[in-house]
C-alpha cells in the first residue's frame, strides 16, 4: 500500500457518493477531449476519481469526485493486485468495485487490465450520444446487479477454497450479462466494453493466499467490474 493513502471516510460519505456515482475514471493522459467529453456528459450525477488521477486532471467540475478508499483492506487489495496490474490500473478496478460502479476506460484499451479481462463487448458500429448514454446506464446496471453476487463468490473462493468453481460460474454469468448490449454488439471491431474480475487476476498470479490474509472485507475490491472504452 502506497505512503499516505486515504481510506478514511465516514459512512454516510460513503453512502452519498456511491448513491449518486455513474462511473469511475482511469484517464491514460492521452486524448484529453474525450475526457472532456465524458465529463459533459454528466452534469448532475458523479464521476469518481482515484486518487493518484486527481492530482493530474486539471478539469474542473462539480461532478467530479475524488474517491477515498473506504477501508484498509481495499486500499492493500490495491496493492496486491497492483503487481499483476499496475499501480494506477489496481487502483481503478479495486474502486470501481468498492463503489459499485462501471469503469470509464479514457484514452487508453482494455490492455492495461488484460490480466483481468474475463471477456469483452465489440461493436462495428459508430455509437451515437443517446446510444453512449443509454450503454452507460446498462453498464451501471451490470455492475450492480452482479455486484452482492460476485462479493459472495469471492469470499467463496478465498475462505472455502472454492476458487476454480467460483471462477467458472462468473464467466458463465459474464456470458449470460452480454446480451443486455444486443443492440450495438458485433462478432469484429472495436471493444466497446470489457468485463473485468479481479478475482481472476489475483488467481492466475497466485495471489489469493495474501488477499485472503487481509480479511472478509477484502471481497469488496473484488466484484466483476464493467469498463466502458471511452
Amino acid at each position: 500500500m502506497r505512503e499516505g493513502t486515504v481510506f478514511e471516510i465516514s459512512f454516510y460519505r460513503y453512502a452519498a457518493i456511491v448513491k449518486n456515482l455513474r462511473g469511475v475514471i482511469y484517464w491514460s493522459g492521452e486524448h484529453e477531449q474525450r475526457l472532456k467529453w465524458l465529463l459533459s456528459r454528466f452534469k448532475y450525477r458523479s464521476l469518481g476519481l482515484p486518487p493518484s488521477l486527481a492530482s493530474r486532471v486539471s478539469i474542473k467540475r462539480k461532478t467530479l469526485v475524488t474517491l477515498p478508499y473506504p477501508s484498509k483492506e481495499i486500499a492493500e487489495a490495491a496493492s496486491v493486485l497492483s503487481r499483476v496490474l499496475g499501480e494506477k490500473e489496481a487502483e481503478a478496478l479495486c474502486l470501481a468495485s468498492a463503489y459499485i460502479s462501471p469503469l470509464m476506460v479514457v484514452g487508453a484499451g482494455l490492455d492495461r487490465f488484460a490480466a483481468a479481462v474475463v471477456d469483452k463487448i465489440l461493436t462495428d458500429k459508430e455509437l451515437s450520444d443517446r446510444d453512449w448514454k443509454l450503454h452507460m446506464r446498462i453498464a451501471d446496471y451490470t455492475v450492480l446487479d452482479l455486484y452482492a453476487w460476485s462479493l459472495e463468490s469471492s469470499a467463496r473462493a478465498l475462505f472455502e477454497g472454492r476458487a476454480e468453481e467460483e471462477l467458472k460460474s462468473r464467466r458463465e454469468a459474464i456470458v449470460a450479462d452480454k446480451k443486455r448490449y444486443w443492440r450495438v454488439a458485433s462478432n469484429e471491431g472495436r471493444p466497446l466494453l470489457g468485463y473485468l474480475d479481479p478475482l481472476k487476476a489475483a488467481y492466475d498470479a497466485g495471489l489469493l493466499d495474501e488477499l485472503r490474509s487481509l480479511g472478509r472485507d477484502v471481497v469488496a475490491a473484488l466484484g466483476i467490474v464493467a469498463a466502458l472504452v471511452i
